[in-house]
């Protein structure tokens, strides 16, 4: 998988591109500053767009953490599951994730910490997938074929970067 193959990147929030701990003064878990640096390379330096596909509470807006980062801009769409009414793994979420994305589900990198949310559900519609996990596989788990595996979200730069 290299650039020239994902159109467009959705990405999970918490335990993907989010901090462990919350930030009181903005109610959530602020993005990973790391995190943070690899979208601007994804978003700016490579032109890609960006989704944020996740998972939330009626309190959960996660504008103010991307705010606070300085990314809140390279967002194309924000696709949160409380004001949408739809949570994933439901497939009408991953239908409003191609609808966002315009491009065909191979053009589609879905990047996330849950296995079945966020790697085997986006792989039924035809997606590309990549699980953050920092410490690998938990036992007993196995990744879907042409699934990748990182460590961090910083790694995907270098991943989309080769030929």
């Amino acid at each position: 998988m290299t650039q020239r193959h994902i159109r467009a990147i959705a990405l999970d929030y918490g335990g993907t591109i989010s901090l462990d701990t919350v930030d009181h003064l903005i109610a959530q878990k602020p993005v990973d500053p790391s995190a943070a640096a690899a979208l601007r390379i994804l978003g700016e330096d490579l032109g890609l767009p960006l989704i944020l596909a996740s998972n939330t509470l009626p309190c959960e807006t996660r504008w103010p953490a991307l705010q606070q980062a300085g990314i809140a801009g390279l967002f194309r769409a924000a696709l949160l599951s409380y004001p949408l009414g739809v949570r994933k793994p439901d497939p009408l979420f991953y239908d409003l994730v191609l609808a966002a994305a315009g491009c065909p589900a191979r053009q589609v990198l879905f990047v996330g910490d849950n296995l079945g949310c966020d790697v085997t559900a986006p792989v039924t519609r035809g997606m590309h997938v990549a699980l953050v996990r920092p410490h690998g596989l938990h036992p007993g788990e196995v990744l879907p074929a042409g699934a990748l595996l990182i460590r961090h979200v910083r790694d995907l730069p270098a991943l989309l970067e080769t030929a």
